[in-house]
């Protein structure tokens, strides 16, 4: 890539191109706080079914679930039995923390030196765009789920992480709740690369949305958050750390909102075609996943 076309995508990343941010400074994630929680429908009275569920990704903290399925399992487990709720969203976190520390250096390489050797490499298979999965990238449905270049971004999206992500993991364990945050992440950015690769440039006849790099987390913990909403539905949120708002009517907000968006400002900053699909994939994994779980413990 020649230099002037690396400056052009390192100014449009150090925006925030993709998941930008606008979304980070004026959007609706801002919701940081929840209050005590109450168990799902039907752990009220059926606890032991649900403790079931988890135990198998606890393993030696949770019961004894591994010890009766064989020592090769339980030592091809043992990542995740060690594991606690705490320590995997720690885990998210410093991975999202160290991309986040090899984007800065290879923008203040390009910026000092002049050098887009490593923030090419990045772009091409670390950032979400329609080009890269035409030229065979499927990896990148998941790596800009690790990446940012705005502190302000990875900074709003650890800390939701952090706030709803324990509790989900006490819910689902942390291989289930790691492979959702992937899952999350690669519907999501796939929505995004379908939305800004074809469905845009067919509508406005503006092909440059096919090239435009769209990175961040927000896939994934739109995802959390909405998986959070539909199986604690009243649950409190301190919407920008001020309005108390229950959890579904922040959920339908926050999609309407992206909705919105898509509809009518496709050349957004904020990546709202990414937002929908992580939300889709919440209220898919609620839906087909959590609630026959639910229901029958009831």
């Amino acid at each position: 890539m020649k230099p002037a076309q690396s400056r052009s995508l390192s100014s449009a990343l150090v925006t925030g191109m993709g998941f930008g941010d606008r979304a980070a400074r004026g959007g609706p994630l801002r919701m940081l706080r929840h209050s005590v929680l109450p168990a799902p429908r039907g752990q009220q009275t059926r606890g032991g079914r649900w403790e079931n569920h988890t135990k198998a990704d606890y393993g030696s903290q949770r019961g004894n679930t591994y010890r009766n399925r064989g020592s090769q399992q339980q030592q091809r487990s043992s990542f995740f039995s060690k594991l606690t709720p705490e320590s995997t969203v720690y885990l998210l976190i410093g991975i999202n923390g160290v991309m986040f520390l090899v984007w800065t250096t290879a923008n203040q390489r390009f910026k000092s030196l002049g050098d887009a050797t490593m923030l090419t490499w990045l772009t091409r298979n670390c950032s979400t765009m329609w080009v890269n999965l035409v030229q065979g990238r499927i990896w990148t449905l998941v790596t800009p789920a690790f990446s940012h270049v705005d502190p302000m971004h990875l900074l709003i999206n650890m800390l939701v992480l952090h706030s709803f992500g324990s509790d989900m993991v006490r819910m689902l364990g942390p291989k289930r709740f790691i492979g959702f945050y992937l899952g999350a992440a690669v519907v999501g950015n796939l929505v995004s690369a379908v939305v800004r690769g074809i469905i845009i440039p067919l509508r406005t006849g503006d092909m440059s949305s096919m090239v435009q790099p769209s990175i961040g987390a927000s896939t994934s913990v739109i995802g959390i958050t909405t998986l959070f909403a539909c199986v604690f539905p009243m649950a409190q949120f301190q919407l920008f750390l001020i309005i108390p708002v229950r959890a579904w009517m922040a959920t339908v907000g926050f999609i309407g909102w992206d909705l919105w968006r898509v509809m009518k400002h496709g050349s957004s900053k904020a990546d709202g075609a990414g937002h929908l699909g992580g939300a889709a994939a919440g209220l898919a994994y609620y839906w087909f996943k959590l609630r026959p779980l639910i229901r029958r413990m009831r």
